[in-house]
């Protein structure tokens, strides 16, 4: 999946630099005959638009390949409808690939402050919006380090086609996100 990723990627950025180039001819053509612009210029200014997409190409798939902590801060407000306590610090945080249907899974492990952790396990405990749940579906690759004590998951309205999952560890500051879109 990692090599299709990067070869649709490139593909992308590929083809919309070549629609910019073909744009940038006949203005590169005219300033080469009015003498406003050198070879030496131009052959910089192509070299400077390859280097450019090149690393165009780079960041977005390290982006896509390594999401960073606030694609896991937004999954974590997918599913509990509440912002990420500032006292979170991420332990492990894993991700799929989307495919070309959009279907992914990503799962975090959370640690918050002791006051964090209760404070929202008795705001979801309260909320009707979410379920308890005492079997948690492994859909990724990622076990956690113990078995959550309380587990919540939430049916969106809008897309039944997601897994919303909070878990909350015995250690009263571990919680376990995970989301999958299928």
């Amino acid at each position: 999946m990692d090599l299709l990723f990067f070869i649709f990627v490139t593909l992308g950025i590929a083809i919309a630099g070549g629609i910019v180039y073909v744009i940038y001819v006949p203005f590169k053509l005219w300033l080469l005959r009015s003498d406003k612009m050198s070879n030496q210029q131009s052959k910089l200014i192509n070299k400077i638009y390859i280097y450019s997409l090149i690393v165009t190409i780079a960041i977005i798939t390290y982006v896509g390949l390594f999401p960073d902590e606030s694609f896991y801060a937004d999954e974590f407000k997918d599913v509990t409808m509440r912002d990420l306590p500032q006292s979170a610090e991420f332990i492990s945080k894993t991700a799929s690939y989307p495919d070309f249907h959009g279907d992914y899974c990503s799962q975090s492990e959370i640690r918050l402050s002791k006051k964090d952790y209760s404070k929202l396990l008795w705001e979801l405990h309260k909320d009707k919006r979410l379920s308890k749940t005492y079997d948690r579906t492994i859909i990724y690759n990622y076990k956690p380090k113990e078995d959550p004590t309380y587990q919540f998951i939430r049916v969106r309205s809008d897309n039944i086609d997601k897994y919303l999952y909070i878990g909350f560890g015995k250690d009263n500051q571990t919680i376990y996100v995970d989301v999958c879109q299928l």
